[in-house]
């Protein structure tokens, strides 16, 4: 005997057929769409980061330009003394002394190179003043000829900078042989940034200086 069908269980069997068909229609859709979106997250996360960046990056280039713009920096320079072609030379902020000698056609025979530093750097507006060994043996020092007075006008106070044997011990304390060592100190390193550096000059300690600091300036 043949048993009778449920119809409800047909229908249902048709419906979760006709349901797995529409699921594997729609099926590759939707993976599509999940997919563009995590693309578009990935993007958007990419976007960020780069905006956030550019704010450092600007910053940077900015530094960067400041910093080639002051080593282009012209200074000008006069060379003068026992050197081949004598004049202004225009350099850039940085330059050392030796590369100005270059300029100005090296030295000459008969200069004295000893007196210089010829690895310390140049400032804008500096004279430099090459002696010759027969100048240096006659106890010439290479004070520019155009520089200030040596002693302030108003204060009285000795440039150490500027001033020449004769005016150095002219200060209680200084003797000619002091004196000679301050001007060769700032010959071979340039001058003198501030009073306090004079205790850099050998036979100079601070017992010396501090009854010759308040008659110096640079």
């Amino acid at each position: 005997m043949k048993r009778k069908q449920n119809k409800g269980t047909g229908n249902f069997q048709v419906y979760a057929a006709a349901g797995v068909f529409a699921l594997a229609l729609f099926m590759p859709v939707l993976l599509c769409g999940c997919k563009d979106t995590s693309n578009e997250d990935v993007l958007l996360s990419l976007n960020e980061e780069t905006n956030a960046q550019m704010p450092v990056i600007e910053k940077q280039e900015s530094m960067q330009t400041v910093l080639q713009s002051e080593e282009t920096e012209p200074i000008y320079v006069y060379v003068c003394g026992a050197v081949n072609s004598p004049g202004v030379y225009q350099s850039q902020v940085g330059s050392r002394l030796f590369e100005l000698i270059e300029m100005a056609g090296g030295f000459m025979p008969e200069a004295d190179q000893s007196h210089l530093n010829l690895a310390r750097t140049v400032s804008d507006g500096e004279q430099i003043v090459v002696l010759t060994q027969e100048e240096i043996a006659q106890g010439m020092t290479a004070v520019p000829e155009n520089s200030e007075a040596r002693v302030g006008a108003d204060d009285g106070l000795v440039n150490i900078n500027t001033a020449s044997v004769s005016e150095l011990t002219g200060v209680s304390g200084i003797g000619e042989s002091r004196a000679r060592a301050i001007i060769d100190y700032r010959e071979k390193n340039g001058t003198f940034s501030s009073v306090e550096e004079i205790k850099n000059v050998d036979g100079i300690k601070d017992g010396l200086f501090a009854k010759i600091k308040d008659y110096i300036t640079v």
